[in-house]
């Protein structure tokens, strides 16, 4: 019965033109915000800037500069497209057909969408800004507007050929950003038929079959767990290479969606070929996606595999074309647990490195310290400090870092500030943690709690700018002194003008007298 449907849908649009047919458009379009097709002059890192105001510096010269969108295909199709958006036009390319499923930028939705469109799905991250970097460092600034991630979201959902009033299209919306759309009640908005919140391997395909039907869909869908052998296997290249070799983690952490997948590692020869694939397309960039690349095919208690790590990033490294090799995430306690792991692999990833620290050539990775809490980390993170006890968590992080950093990985580390039920004791084992690690070749990024949708904790008050005590904002000026003493030391004159400057003009009016410590940190007039 299904593949009868198959084949009608080839052959008959709405109007009873061949879905072929390029003037009445491609049945199946999807697409991403400017910010989400670009993959920032292949720096991963820097894509944390969607977090930031998007009024301090023109649109259009950040368009131009700092996220150029990605090259089109001869037939206008994109070049690259965000690894999520690939998977799902795997998905749909197998039912429906390649031919019928286009995934482009923004600027050719007009190119693509027409009377035969049947769908329109939309890839998000952070549509609202509402995310952990968004609504953090957009509040913190103070001036210039909602995040640069949501104004793009916006400008894409004004799209003419979404803001028609008469559409003959669904228009359907996933991607880790989704439950923001239904938490801050924009989909009727946003004219949104359907929002998919979690991952959409399994639940996907029947979403779009009904679009397809021209039968009704439902508001919200809250997706299913795939099985391994339903994650489809990508067969268009990926914005920076991206190839997936873990998902899940399963350490339980309550703030954390990925604890909430289940846990897989895909094969070796699978990583290989979407890798291959990518740089094939030009990519010079492979990412290998993990929550933990010391997860990837661990023994029990989470102790890290050393053959299957050092055998994975070998191969791929090996792989013709890649100048940079960038694993997503770590954790830190196997890096403790098993040195020898990093001494292997470091090499790779340093000759692949994209980056510089002190003029020699590093390679970097994101890291959670989150709290230098034992209390919060037993009572929030139990499992994080597996396979060791949470007793041990400073501890594991101070050496964790001076081993990473002794094989030149400087991580870039998150840390999260206003975790329910956070005290004061708290925030001071955290400071005494970073005072602990000064002066170590690490990047951080002290974010606010935020209770994302797909987690233990979605419930649970978020932290905010009110919240901050004095002891929170000298927290984030301290982390940022850091950085900028070991990223950017050049810069030291400059922001400690700014800082005597802003500080009496705008930020004391703003924020009151609690925040004079913290400038005088920042600007480097105390440590």
């Amino acid at each position: 019965m299904f593949s009868s449907f198959v084949s009608a849908v080839k052959v008959v649009g709405r109007r009873g033109k061949t879905l072929e047919e390029p003037s009445g458009g491609a049945p199946v379009v999807l697409t991403a915000s400017v910010i989400e097709m670009s993959d920032f002059k292949l720096n991963p890192f820097i894509a944390f800037t969607g977090g930031f105001p998007s009024k301090i510096v023109p649109m259009r010269l950040l368009r131009k500069n700092w996220y150029p969108i990605t090259q089109d295909n001869g037939d206008g199709s994109a070049k690259f497209a965000p690894y999520g958006l690939r998977k799902i036009e795997a998905l749909l390319g197998k039912e429906f057909g390649e031919s019928n499923i286009i995934t482009c930028t923004p600027k050719n939705l007009s190119k693509f969408v027409g009377p035969n469109t049947n769908v329109v799905g939309i890839s998000t991250m952070d549509p609202l800004g509402i995310g952990f970097v968004s609504r953090t460092y957009t509040s913190l600034v103070g001036i210039g507007g909602e995040p640069v991630a949501a104004a793009e979201f916006r400008s894409l959902m004004k799209h003419p050929v979404l803001k028609k009033k008469k559409r003959g299209f669904k228009v359907i919306v996933g991607g880790s950003g989704a439950w923001q759309i239904v938490r801050g009640n924009m989909q009727d908005e946003f004219r949104i038929d359907t929002v998919m919140i979690g991952e959409g391997d399994r639940t996907a395909l029947e979403l779009f079959r009904k679009a397809m039907r021209g039968e009704q869909v439902p508001r919200v869908v809250k997706t299913e767990k795939p099985k391994m052998e339903e994650v489809p296997e990508i067969t268009k290249p990926a914005l920076f290479g991206v190839a997936e070799i873990t998902r899940g983690c399963g350490k339980g952490c309550q703030f954390c969606s990925p604890t909430m997948r289940t846990f897989y590692s895909f094969p070796l020869e699978k990583i290989k070929r979407e890798a291959e694939l990518n740089v094939r397309a030009g990519s010079k960039m492979v990412v290998l996606q993990t929550d933990d690349i010391f997860l990837y095919k661990h023994h029990e208690r989470f102790v890290p595999n050393r053959e299957a790590i050092v055998e994975l990033v070998s191969a791929i490294g090996k792989i013709d074309g890649v100048e940079y090799l960038q694993p997503a995430h770590a954790a830190l306690p196997p890096v403790v647990y098993d040195p020898k792991v990093v001494e292997e692999i470091a090499p790779v990833l340093v000759e692949k490195g994209r980056w510089q620290c002190h003029g020699r050539k590093v390679a970097s990775i994101e890291v959670g310290i989150e709290t230098g809490s034992v209390r919060l980390l037993e009572k929030h993170m139990h499992g994080k400090a597996l396979p060791f006890e949470p007793k041990d968590w400073p501890e594991i992080v101070t050496q964790a870092v001076g081993i990473l950093n002794d094989n030149d990985i400087c991580p870039l580390a998150t840390l999260v500030v206003g975790l329910p039920d956070e005290r004061e004791e708290d925030t001071i084992a955290t400071m005494e943690l970073v005072d602990d690690l000064w002066g170590s070749e690490i990047f951080y990024v002290p974010l606010f709690f935020t209770s994302e949708e797909e987690c233990l904790l979605s419930t649970a008050r978020q932290a905010d700018l009110h919240h901050l005590s004095e002891m929170h904002w000298e927290f984030f000026a301290t982390c940022w002194r850091h950085n900028i003493n070991i990223w950017a030391p050049d810069a030291n004159r400059r922001i400690a003008m700014a800082s005597a400057l802003l500080y009496p003009l705008y930020y004391r009016w703003k924020h009151g007298a609690k925040i004079g410590k913290a400038i005088k940190i920042f600007g480097g007039f105390r440590k």
